[in-house]
């Protein structure tokens, strides 16, 4: 299994304390948010979108499709998963109901009461929401939202395209009924959005609305029973799937993972789940024929720090945090440096493909891998064939708000063969003198599968 800590150490996937960019400096140019518009993104009253959406356990990707018009308050969903089974949502004002098509028409609609879905509003933000910047997801430019809910100081995220302000992106730490169905996702990337001059939701609300309980219990739970066993169904909804994202393929190419080059750098943005901090910018130094590895994060809320590394060498790794007045601070917490082949030995799992060159590939077909964590947590990353990442995204679970987790790694800079100094890798003195705990030998133990390490004795 990969373990939780390895998330820390593949691309500065780092439980950190994070702090204001001093010194020390990067050694690249690092990705940066520039200033939000004037204006809060309002969506269209009548739309239809399709997105692509990850679950917070290792489970099949969904696709949806969603209709929804303000003016009958009402929205049609239809849950798509890309392996198997399916399931068509209807909910008018607090009433869910659950439709069954023959052709183009509704065959039957089963009421299942107040689940708690609402129909989607114009306006996904909440008062407490605040832009932290602009910049670029893949080759999309987008507003960085933040939503701080209950438990305090958890978060989620929304990404608005700069263009026409729909939503690109979500990413929420625990499941809820804030924005469905989104918000029973990990993430959610939009695939195709647009405006309509009319929907036909006016019509199956008059079909439903005489429509009688046909289940009993708790509607709630009814209808998570309902989208739990979509993973169940034999059948394929490849007809549906193909007419709202052709691009996307449930197999995956008869290719090896993609395995690190032996020099690499690479930047990037890191979003947190805490709502008291906003994203930082991150630099990674891989070097396997030393080997080693230093992850630099810059950025944060805490005073007096400048920056964070994660040090991995062999076989020893260290969290070392660097003080504007004082000197450094290292502790022996983390296994040493990766292994090219981390993905492979996880292992990692391609959830499916997404061909050609679209936002959600912008570097050409991308394969979306699922690596294990901690069960039930998971990673999703997105890897172009060529070897390029995009994204990589770990799951959340209530109880994780004020760990100083991040949500998600948006790549910008990839350099392979990229020339540095060995010297990056130099530690301070005052790692000789750390030491370990036994709970931390034993966490270094179960990570020998894709990290170095030395053989602890309990």
């Amino acid at each position: 299994m990969l373990p939780r800590v390895l998330v820390t150490m593949t691309i500065a996937f780092l439980l950190l304390f994070p702090a204001a960019a001093q010194e020390p400096r990067a050694l690249l140019d690092l990705p940066q948010l520039a200033p939000c518009g004037t204006s809060r993104p309002r969506l269209p009253e009548k739309w239809r979108g399709t997105y692509l959406m990850a679950p917070f356990a290792k489970a099949q990707l969904v696709l949806a499709e969603i209709v929804a018009d303000v003016a009958v308050s009402a929205m049609r969903v239809k849950l798509l998963g890309v392996r198997h089974g399916s399931l068509d949502l209807f909910v008018a004002g607090k009433r869910t109901y659950v439709l069954e098509s023959e052709g183009s028409g509704i065959k039957e609609c089963r009421a299942l009461g107040d689940t708690g879905w609402r129909p989607l509003p114009t306006d996904w933000l909440a008062p407490q929401s605040q832009c932290a910047g602009t910049a670029p997801i893949g080759e999309t430019l987008v507003e960085w939202w933040k939503t701080a809910i209950a438990p305090e100081p958890a978060s989620y995220w929304l990404w608005f395209k700069t263009s026409d302000q729909t939503p690109f992106r979500l990413v929420f730490p625990f499941a809820s009924d804030r924005l469905p169905p989104f918000s029973g996702y990990a993430l959610s990337y939009q695939v195709r959005f647009n405006a309509l001059d009319k929907t036909e939701l006016a019509g199956i609300e008059a079909t439903c609305r005489e429509a009688k309980p046909t289940m009993t219990g708790n509607p709630a739970r009814m209808l998570h029973d309902l989208i739990d066993k979509v993973s169940q169904s034999r059948q394929v909804a490849q007809d549906e799937i193909n007419r709202i994202m052709s691009e996307l393929q449930a197999d995956c190419p008869a290719l090896p993972l993609t395995e690190w080059p032996e020099r690499l750098a690479i930047t990037g943005l890191m979003t947190p789940f805490d709502s008291d901090e906003n994203p930082y910018p991150a630099e990674v130094l891989y070097d396997w024929t030393v080997p080693a590895q230093r992850t630099r994060t810059f950025g944060g809320p805490e005073a007096g720090i400048t920056a964070q590394d994660s040090l991995l060498l062999d076989p020893q790794g260290y969290t070392i945090t660097h003080y504007r007045h004082r000197a450094p601070a290292c502790r022996p917490v983390l296994p040493g440096a990766i292994r090219p082949g981390w993905a492979a030995r996880a292992p990692c799992e391609c959830a499916a493909t997404i061909n050609g060159t679209t936002p959600l590939s912008p570097y050409g077909t991308a394969r979306i891998l699922a690596c294990p964590l901690a069960s039930p947590r998971v990673a999703w990353a997105w890897y172009a064939l060529s070897g390029r990442p995009t994204t990589f995204m770990v799951t959340s679970l209530p109880g994780d708000e004020g760990k100083r987790l991040f949500a998600v790694l948006d790549y910008r800079a990839w350099l392979p063969d990229h020339s540095f100094s060995r010297s990056v890798f130099g530690k301070p003195a005052q790692c000789a003198t750390a030491s370990h705990s036994r709970l931390t030998r034993s966490t270094l133990m179960r990570c020998s599968t894709c990290h170095l390490g030395p053989a602890y004795s309990r």
